[in-house]
């Protein structure tokens, strides 16, 4: 079993963050309303209005997505660090005593650890680019 420190067992500050992440996200919402969707109110242009209210969120939800990709990425880069053969393999790089086959696996290691966390960087592209795309209709 783990020692948590005191600290810990009052875990304030992921309550702060969490507090942040809605200021940040709310401020960003109320930007979108005042500065982009009230005047295409006004101006009563329903098609980008509808337009503007689809494609907005996209953007946030996909920049949501970059950022989990990212995450990914990296937790699962640092997994593959703890393989066996990728361990030993890197040794015997270090050493100059590897083989193209040994730096081949390590590149198969990696390339494998990387996919998971591609796929939510493309998708997440993806969103942001329809949004985009839908906002600037």
């Amino acid at each position: 079993m783990t020692k948590r420190k005191k600290s810990a067992e009052r875990p304030i500050g992921k309550y702060v963050l969490w507090a942040a992440a809605a200021v940040f996200v709310g401020s960003i919402l109320w930007s979108m309303w005042v500065d982009t969707v009230r005047p295409l109110v006004r101006a009563r242009e329903t098609q980008a209005v509808w337009l503007h209210l689809v494609g907005l969120p996209l953007i946030l939800l996909g920049t949501a997505v970059i950022v989990y990709g990212g995450i990914i990425f990296v937790r699962d880069t640092f997994r593959a660090f703890t393989d066996e053969t990728l361990l030993q393999n890197y040794a015997a790089i270090k050493a100059k005593q590897a083989s193209g086959q040994m730096r081949w696996q390590n590149a198969k290691i990696l390339f494998r650890a990387w996919v998971s966390g591609l796929r939510w960087l493309g998708l997440g592209f993806l969103l942001i680019a329809a949004g985009g795309f839908l906002i600037n209709l």
